[in-house]
């Protein structure tokens, strides 16, 4: 009787304990992970490169805030999205939320006909409060997927190009 009691208390302890539970713990991107992610190498000329990238950027609404075609560089605003408040940000004093994206791409000539194409886009916020207060945040986008397609797309400006000038 004494061993059924055990037995039964020790089965009941067993289900209460719980189990080998996996984390889903997220990590930050190593600097040369998010390098790769942002990279891509074109054999294409520096000019026909360079004008796919602002092509791109304006195609998808960016608006470009500066480029530099020595240096290589070129900055592009996104669209400014002003969001619908929820219940609980207008009970709190939220007045308005506004978001955005900036984008900057670097062209590098590698020689042999490459150029190297480096992108980065950083996710931006703006709260602001009843009676003018604000607060901005921002946050670098590491999505691969997002990048590929980022990519994809100056692929294709870059074959439309080419083939312009054939």
């Amino acid at each position: 009787m004494l061993k059924k009691c055990l037995t039964t208390l020790f089965l009941f302890v067993l289900c209460l304990m719980p189990g080998c539970v996996s984390v889903n713990e997220t990590r930050a991107p190593t600097s040369v992970e998010i390098q790769s992610i942002q990279t891509r190498e074109f054999d294409v000329s520096y000019k026909i490169a360079f004008a796919s990238v602002v092509d791109v950027f304006q195609d998808l609404g960016f608006v470009i805030q500066s480029s530099d075609f020595t240096t290589g560089l070129i900055i592009a605003k996104g669209n400014v999205i002003n969001r619908n408040l929820g219940f609980l940000e207008a009970a709190s004093g939220v007045h308005s939320k506004i978001m955005w994206n900036v984008g900057t791409a670097h062209l590098e000539e590698l020689g042999n006909g490459k150029i190297s194409i480096r992108v980065s886009f950083v996710a931006n916020a703006k709260v602001m409060f009843e009676y003018g207060a604000s607060n901005e945040s921002s946050k670098a986008i590491h999505d691969g997927e997002f990048y590929a397609k980022f990519f994809e797309k100056i692929d294709k400006s870059i074959f439309v190009r080419q083939n312009l000038k054939n």
